[in-house]
């Protein structure tokens, strides 16, 4: 085939891929959801302030107000934020970019490594149309830009190993230590990785000295990263996910000692924390090949999965069990580098208590499984190829076939995902929070005070996000409720005019009190619709509603 006709196909597929991840950006997700909206809010504070918004100065690790965060995302989103704006484009913008960079950064990876430009292509189209990809590239997830960080790792560590060139290795450690400060899935994949390839492709004794560079740039960048892990917070959101600190399994190991007509010696053999750790980790492994989660429901969250479709789509089943095949029997260096991609990228996940269908956490998995199919559909193609000398008629029709049910699947996965999954996933997404607080926001100066409820969902970062609040006044905000601290109602107060509150249940008339403006929860602060029939007492100025039209949240104020 012509270079000219590779390189047109190589636009259309890179224009495809950038096409499937920003169109409607500010639309689909429906909203920002809390974690978003977190990246957003820091990134503004290190743009305005250079520190993050509890006050630390351009930290290696991010203190959010009920965790503590990696923080390479959001220094990337600071400066689409100044660009673009505290809004969906500035937050969601540089995933869709990074997720559409690694699309075209796989092809010169997958080319670099085989020479070979059909293979190139079609393993990225493959991760072009992924849903998985796509979903993690629609949203401010810190995996795409992890997964673009990795890839260019690699594609630098591989130019090392042709040119000798020192500056690749220095890029090689630096690329593959910011993938560690992005999402904590590459503390643990990252290493092992890197020493399978190195074993593969950089032979020691050749490049000893290059694989050093490497090594020193990488463990040098890392050492805020393991000073924070040992002596600081980074590792608490690890232990709060791990199995080794689960007492689910500890509780269920002292249950199952306990059994009547039991010796205490014998269960001790049979129930102990290894072997539950041990069942754990090789049941989530498991789970992570299964049918159920990569190609029927995906995962069982809704912003991480459609549900109507798997992490992939059918028809990559068959391609992906004849590339896998075909793979094993080679047992060659190129083919060796996916199987041990693919038998890496599930380790992270497996230590974690959900991570058997935990999608963000398994992300990784999403380059081998694109290049494992690009293999089978390149063998498909060959065979179809026979067919063509012996009936250009069946040549012709099968073809048609082929690439019928890739693209009906594909059009029904766009078709869902554009008409139905706003409305089936709007609960997980939060909506309803952008127009309340815009709205709120829009009328607060016409009242004394404001009270927002917060036991919905933690309201405080939605109103600093949507109202744009100076991040500099939130630096030392205790945001604990206390009880009986904001006119006998436990909550607590941003400044002396907007506090957020638990209203305890249902709004009753003693707690609603002249020039104060409330935003109250339909679910959790209303029993009837208050939209056409509200009580005496009270003055409903705003209903906001959810993509189905039912009442989601009030602004009402004292009649």
């Amino acid at each position: 085939m012509d270079k000219k006709i590779f390189t047109y196909l190589l636009l259309a597929i890179f224009a495809l891929a950038f096409l499937l991840r920003v169109v409607g950006l500010d639309r689909n997700p429906p909203e920002l959801f809390g974690d978003e909206l977190d990246v957003g809010y820091h990134a503004y504070s290190l743009f305005k302030t250079g520190r993050d918004y509890k006050g630390n100065l351009l930290p290696t690790y991010l203190q959010s107000f009920n965790e503590w965060r990696a923080p390479f995302l959001m220094y990337v989103t600071a400066p689409f934020v100044a660009i673009f704006g505290l809004n969906e484009w500035g937050v969601r913008l540089p995933s869709a970019v990074f997720g559409t960079l690694t699309v075209l950064l796989l092809y010169y990876l997958v080319y670099f490594l085989t020479k070979k430009e059909k293979l190139s292509l079609l393993v990225a189209f493959f991760l072009a149309i992924s849903p998985w990809h796509i979903q993690y590239s629609r949203a401010a997830f810190e995996v795409a830009l992890m997964l673009f960080l990795i890839i260019g790792g690699l594609f630098a560590l591989f130019r090392l190993s042709k040119t000798k060139s020192p500056q690749w290795a220095i890029l090689a450690g630096a690329l593959f230590a910011l993938s560690l400060y992005t999402y904590n899935t590459a503390n643990v994949f990252v290493p092992l990785f890197i020493t399978l390839t190195c074993l593969l492709y950089l032979p020691f004794s050749k490049q000893k000295k290059h694989i050093a560079i490497v090594g020193v740039v990488f463990l040098i960048m890392i050492i805020p990263l393991v000073n924070n892990i040992v002596f600081g917070h980074a590792a608490d959101r690890y232990r709060q996910f791990s199995i080794f600190y689960n007492q689910e399994i500890v509780g269920k190991i002292n249950l199952m000692r306990i059994y009547p007509n039991t010796n205490p010696l014998i269960e001790q053999v049979f129930h102990n924390r290894p072997i539950e750790w041990s069942k754990k980790i090789i049941q989530n492994y498991a789970t992570a090949f299964s049918p159920q989660f990569l190609f029927i429901h995906g995962d069982v969250t809704f912003r991480h999965s459609l549900h109507e479709v798997g992490q992939l789509l059918w028809f990559q089943l068959p391609l992906l069990l004849i590339g896998l095949f075909f793979s094993i029997k080679k047992h060659q260096k190129e083919h060796l580098f996916w199987l041990g991609w693919l038998l890496i990228a599930p380790l992270p996940a497996s230590i974690t208590i959900d991570g058997a269908y935990h999608a963000t956490r398994l992300f990784l998995m999403v380059v081998p499984l694109s290049v494992l199919s690009a293999y089978g559909a390149l063998i498909v193609a060959e065979k179809l190829a026979g067919f063509k000398k012996k009936s250009i008629l069946l040549f012709c029709l099968l073809t048609l076939f082929i690439f019928f049910i890739p693209l009906a699947e594909f059009l029904n996965y766009q078709h869902y995902y554009w008409q139905h999954y706003p409305f089936d996933s709007w609960r997980w997404w939060h909506c309803g929070y952008k127009e309340a607080i815009q709205s709120l926001v829009s009328l607060e100066s016409e009242y004394e005070k404001v009270m927002i409820e917060t036991t919905y969902e933690p309201a405080l970062k939605r109103y600093l996000f949507w109202k744009k609040y100076p991040p500099q006044k939130v630096f030392y905000l205790d945001d604990q409720i206390k009880p009986n601290a904001v006119d006998g109602l436990s909550g607590f107060c941003l400044d002396e005019k907007t506090c957020f509150v638990d209203f305890g249940g249902v709004l009753e008339e003693k707690q609603v009190k002249n020039g104060i403006l409330y935003l109250i929860s339909h679910e959790r602060n209303v029993l009837a619709n208050w939209t056409n029939d509200p009580p005496g007492w009270i003055k409903v100025i705003k209903t906001i509603k959810n993509p189905w039209g039912d009442p989601l949240f009030y602004l009402v104020t004292a009649d």
